[in-house]
């Protein structure tokens, strides 16, 4: 499940680095999508690392013996 999480994230990561062109295409860098969608491809891009490391430690910690 939690790796299915972090497909998730770079999903909408690349979903929006999608909407980002488009956004540019249509008005650059002063276009309100280019923007939104950039910061949402930013903040989904640090949650997939930010999942991605959390499920590592969790994962060590099952496997080291107590």
């Amino acid at each position: 499940m939690r790796r299915f999480i972090e497909i998730m994230w770079m999903a909408i990561a690349a979903v929006s680095l999608v909407e980002m062109v488009i956004g540019y295409q249509k008005g650059g860098f002063g276009n309100e999508n280019f923007q939104i969608f950039g910061v949402l491809a930013i903040a989904s891009g640090f949650m997939y690392f930010f999942r991605k490391r959390q499920r590592k430690k969790i994962e060590d910690r099952k496997n080291t013996p107590s």
